[in-house]
C-alpha cells in the first residue's frame, strides 16, 4: 500500500487539533496551580492563628470582671516581689476562689505559700512594734489558707502580749516616777516572759535605760544640791556644771532646771557686785559658768556675752597658727560689738575690741604665711618668714610671729644641710676606714648651731666608732687566738693595748676579766682542793685557814667563803656535842683535843 503523498488533504478528525492555541493548553495546570497556593496559604494562615501567644494582661487594669486566668497571671506577678502591699492584692484576687472552680487547684498552693509570707511580713511588723499593721496585715488571710487557725492564734497571741507588756511598762514608768529604782528594776523583769522581740528586746533595754538614766541623773541633782549648799562660790558654778551633766529627755532634768536657773540667778548677782567693786576679771570668771539663758535682762546678757568672748580669746592655740582661732578670735570680736553703748560693760569690751582686732589681722597675716610654708620649699620658706616680720614689735602677736620664724629658719637649715649627711651615709656604705673618714669630713660640714648638728654629730660618732673598731679587731682577734692556746698572760697583755674610749674597749676589759678569772681559778684550785682534803679528814681549823688564804677580789673567792661557812658550822657543832660530854674538863682538855683533831 502506497503511503499518501504530501500534497494530499489530512483526514477531518485531525484537523481541529492542529489549530488549539498555547494559551488554551495552560490554563487547566495554570488553574490547579492557583487552587494549590490559595488552599496552602490559608492552611498556613489557620496554624499561625492557632499557634500564635495571646496578649498578657494588663494588671494595672484587672478587676473581679476579668478573666480568671488573667487574675491568677497578675496575681502571681504581683506575689514574686513579696512586698507587703502585692501580697494583699494577689491574695485578693484568688481568694473568693473555692474547690469548685476550675482554677482552684492551681490557685490553693499559691494561696497557701502567699499567706505564709504576709504572715511573715506581720511577724516583723509586730517585732518592730508595729501591732495594728501587723493585725491588718495577718487580718487578710481567708479562711481557706491552711495556716488561718495559726494566724488567727498568733493574732490572739499578740493582743494579750501587748496588754501585758503595756501594763508593765506603765507600772514601771509609776516607779521611776516614784524614785523606786529597785521595784522598777524588778518589774522589768516581766518582759523577760513574753515572746516577741519588741517586748523582750527593744523595750526592755528601752526600760532599763530610762531608769538607770533617770536614777543617775536623780544621783547628779542630790550631789549638785549638796555642793549648792556650800558657802563658796565656786561650788555653785560645779553644781551647775554637774547638774547640766543630767540627760535633756529625764524627769530629774525638768526638776533639775529650775535649781540650776536659780543657782544662775545667784551667781549673776555674784559677778555684778564683783564688776561694781571693780572686779572685772572675778566677774568674768564667775558669769563664764552661767549657761546662757534668752530669758535675761540685758545687762546679764551683755555680761554674758563679755565672758564669752573672754572664753574664746582664752581658748586660742599655741604657736602654730589654726583656722579655729581666727575663727574664735572673729567670734569674740563679733560679742563684743553686739555689747550697746548704754550697757554697763560697754567701755569695758571697747577696751578689749581694739587688741583684738589688731591680734585678728596678726593672725591673718600669720596664718597666710604659715599656708605658704607648708609648701615645703625653700623659697616658699623664706617669702613665709618676709610675711612674719611684717608684725612689727608692737604688735599682739609678735612673739608667734618670731617664734615661727625660728622655725621656718630651723627647716631651711634642715634642707640646705640635708645633702651633707645624706652624702655622709652613701660614703660610709662601703665600710672601710678611708670610706668612713670621708664620711666623717661631710658629716662635719654641719656647722655648730645648725638646725641638723646633733644629728650630723651623731652620724660623726657611729662613724668614728666603726673605724675604732676596724682598727683595733685585728688586736682582739689576737688576744682571743693566745687565749685559745692556753697563753691566757700574753692574751692579756695584747688585749691592753685597746685604751679607754675605743669602741671595743668593753669588750676587751670583758675578755681580760674572763682570762684573769681563768688564771686565778687555775692559781687558786688545788689550794681550795687540798683545804677541802683536810677538811675531808676531820681537819677543819686547818681547811678553814687554808682557804682563807683566796682573797676577795680572785674568782673563786665565793666558792671559798661557801665552803669556810659550811666547816665553821660543822666545826661548832662539833663543839657543841663534846662540851656536853665532857663539861667539867672541856675547857682544859680543849687544846690538847684541837690539836689531836686536828679542829
Amino acid at each position: 500500500m502506497t503511503s499518501p503523498s504530501a500534497d494530499s488533504p489530512l483526514p477531518t478528525a485531525l484537523k481541529p487539533l492542529r489549530r488549539r492555541s498555547p494559551r488554551a493548553i495552560w490554563a487547566w495546570p495554570m488553574l490547579w496551580l492557583v487552587l494549590l497556593v490559595g488552599s496552602s496559604a490559608v492552611g498556613l494562615w489557620a496554624i499561625a492563628l492557632l499557634t500564635q501567644i495571646p496578649p498578657l494582661p494588663n494588671c494595672e487594669e484587672i478587676s473581679r470582671l476579668s478573666a480568671d486566668s488573667d487574675r491568677l497571671y497578675c496575681a502571681k506577678s504581683a506575689a514574686a516581689s513579696k512586698a507587703p502591699d502585692h501580697l494583699v492584692a494577689a491574695i485578693g484576687l484568688v481568694a473568693p476562689w473555692r474547690d469548685r472552680h476550675p482554677l482552684y487547684t492551681e490557685a490553693e498552693p499559691l494561696l497557701n505559700q502567699w499567706s505564709s509570707d504576709l504572715m511573715n511580713v506581720a511577724r516583723r511588723e509586730v517585732n518592730q512594734g508595729h501591732l495594728e499593721t501587723a493585725l491588718a496585715l495577718a487580718g487578710i488571710i481567708p479562711e481557706q489558707a491552711e495556716s488561718y487557725q495559726k494566724v488567727q492564734s498568733s493574732m490572739s497571741v499578740w493582743q494579750a502580749e501587748w496588754k501585758t507588756g503595756e501594763a508593765v511598762q506603765a507600772a514601771i514608768q509609776e516607779d521611776i516616777a516614784a524614785k523606786n529604782w529597785q521595784q522598777a528594776s524588778e518589774k522589768l523583769q516581766a518582759l523577760k516572759k513574753l515572746y516577741t522581740d519588741y517586748w523582750v528586746r527593744q523595750q526592755f533595754q528601752a526600760l532599763k535605760d530610762q531608769i538607770e538614766l533617770e536614777s543617775q541623773g536623780w544621783q547628779q541633782l542630790q550631789q549638785a544640791r549638796e555642793l549648792a549648799e556650800s558657802t563658796d562660790i565656786s561650788d555653785l558654778g560645779e553644781a551647775i556644771a554637774l547638774a547640766q551633766t543630767i540627760d535633756l529627755q529625764s524627769q530629774a532634768w525638768r526638776e533639775a532646771r529650775a535649781d540650776v536657773d536659780n543657782w544662775s540667778e545667784s551667781l549673776l548677782m555674784y559677778s555684778f557686785r564683783q564688776w561694781e567693786l571693780g572686779n572685772l576679771d572675778t566677774a568674768i570668771e564667775t558669769v563664764q559658768q552661767v549657761p546662757a539663758d534668752p530669758t535675761l535682762v540685758p545687762e546679764a546678757r551683755d555680761l554674758i556675752q563679755f565672758a564669752q568672748a573672754q572664753r574664746l580669746v582664752s581658748n586660742l592655740s599655741g604657736w602654730k597658727p589654726q583656722l579655729s582661732d581666727l575663727f574664735n578670735l572673729g567670734e569674740a570680736i563679733s560679742a563684743v560689738q553686739q555689747i550697746q553703748p548704754g550697757s554697763p560693760f560697754y567701755d569695758d569690751a571697747q577696751a578689749q575690741l581694739t587688741p583684738w582686732q589688731q591680734e585678728l589681722q596678726d593672725l591673718v597675716q600669720l596664718q597666710s604665711a604659715t599656708w605658704t610654708a607648708n609648701l615645703g620649699q625653700l623659697t616658699t620658706y623664706r617669702y613665709a618668714m618676709e610675711q612674719a616680720q611684717v608684725v612689727s614689735a608692737d604688735r599682739p602677736r609678735r612673739q608667734q610671729a618670731q617664734t615661727l620664724v625660728a622655725h621656718w629658719q630651723n627647716q631651711i637649715q634642715r634642707i640646705e644641710d640635708r645633702p651633707y649627711l645624706q652624702r655622709s651615709a652613701q660614703l660610709a656604705r662601703v665600710g672601710t676606714v678611708a670610706a668612713y673618714q670621708a664620711a666623717i669630713a661631710a658629716a662635719q660640714k654641719v656647722a655648730p648651731g645648725r638646725a641638723l648638728r646633733v644629728e650630723a654629730q651623731t652620724q660623726i660618732a657611729s662613724w668614728t666608732s666603726q673605724i675604732q673598731v676596724i682598727q683595733d679587731q685585728p688586736v682582739l682577734k689576737k688576744a682571743n687566738t693566745l687565749a685559745a692556746d692556753g697563753k691566757l698572760k700574753e692574751a692579756i697583755e695584747v688585749a691592753q693595748g685597746i685604751k679607754p674610749e675605743r669602741a671595743l674597749y668593753e669588750q676587751a676589759q670583758t675578755a681580760i676579766q674572763n682570762w684573769t678569772g681563768q688564771i686565778q681559778v687555775a692559781e687558786d684550785r688545788p689550794i681550795l682542793a687540798e683545804a677541802k682534803e683536810l677538811a675531808y679528814q676531820g681537819s677543819l681549823t686547818a681547811a678553814i685557814n687554808l682557804a682563807s688564804q683566796i682573797g676577795s677580789e680572785r674568782a673563786l673567792y665565793p666558792e671559798a667563803r661557801s665552803a669556810i661557812t659550811n666547816w665553821r658550822s660543822e666545826r661548832a657543832y662539833l663543839e657543841s656535842i663534846e662540851e656536853a660530854a665532857s663539861p667539867e674538863d672541856s675547857w682544859e682538855e680543849a687544846p690538847a683535843d684541837e690539836e689531836s683533831s686536828g679542829w
